[in-house]
């Protein structure tokens, strides 16, 4: 679970900058752009701090990671894990992500250039996957992020939706890969091949909650070329005839 934050902490993130996302594959309602409240961002300066958490090497590339996060002046934050491949254990003291993730610095060992992940700060990051598949060395980097309070709770988390996003292992390419209006669910790399596989949530009964009775469906892409759109599974003549027995099947029972 992502630690709860407060308006105020929405209000400081947004304030981090005015630029556009540009990832998402649907336009921003016109209210994610809007300037925060003097008051507000002035009100979070005064209870809240950037954090730079531990570094973190990407293997033998040229290229290493830093998770920045937004914690609180007063009192201490808990301490979590970003990806279970990043860091040991998920609350140490040690090691893990203080306060709330909204973006990751890049560095080149080589040449010490520097650059954000994200031109903004209105996203939460909930996972960074840099695991080198046993079968498949594809270099990328997966991210979970949740880009909006899509549920009006006042807080970013994981009771909201949730997109996959990609980049390459020096942060550049940075994309959407899962829709809009779904949460991440679960990945799968299939052993010995290219396929990637995905399931999603979307909020079917349009409630602003993802639950069981919403239901899910899968995504597959090809790590040969991630540009191209995914491929729902299974299609929708099948799809449509499974849906048929399963309505037969459970008149019979009825």
């Amino acid at each position: 679970m992502l630690l709860p934050r407060s308006l105020a902490v929405l209000a400081f993130l947004g304030f981090l900058t005015a630029c556009s996302d540009g990832t998402s594959r649907r336009p921003a309602p016109a209210t994610a752009n809007a300037a925060p409240n003097a008051a507000a961002v002035q009100k979070a300066a005064q209870e809240f701090r950037v954090h730079y958490n531990r570094p973190v090497d990407l293997d033998s590339t040229d290229f290493y990671y830093q998770p920045v996060s937004v914690v609180p002046l007063a009192g201490e934050t808990q301490s979590r894990i970003l990806s279970s491949s990043s860091y040991e254990s998920e609350y140490s003291n040690t090691s893990g992500i203080e306060g709330t993730c909204y973006n990751v610095l890049f560095f080149q060992k080589s040449t010490m250039e520097e650059h954000a992940l994200l031109p903004h700060g209105r996203f939460v990051i909930s996972e960074i996957d840099t695991d080198k598949k046993p079968d498949a060395r594809w270099p990328f980097l997966f991210y979970t992020l949740i880009k909006a309070d899509t549920n009006a709770d006042g807080a970013q988390n994981d009771e909201d939706a949730s997109a996959l996003f990609v980049s390459d292992r020096s942060g550049r390419q940075f994309r959407q890969l899962t829709p809009d209006g779904t949460r991440l669910e679960s990945r799968q790399l299939l052993q010995k091949s290219t396929l990637l596989l995905m399931e999603v949530r979307p909020d079917t009964n349009q409630d602003r909650e993802f639950t069981h009775a919403d239901g899910t469906y899968w995504l597959r892409f090809d790590l040969r070329n991630l540009n191209a759109p995914p491929t729902r599974q299974p299609a929708s003549g099948l799809a449509a005839s499974l849906q048929q027995q399963m309505l037969e099947r459970q008149s019979r029972q009825q």
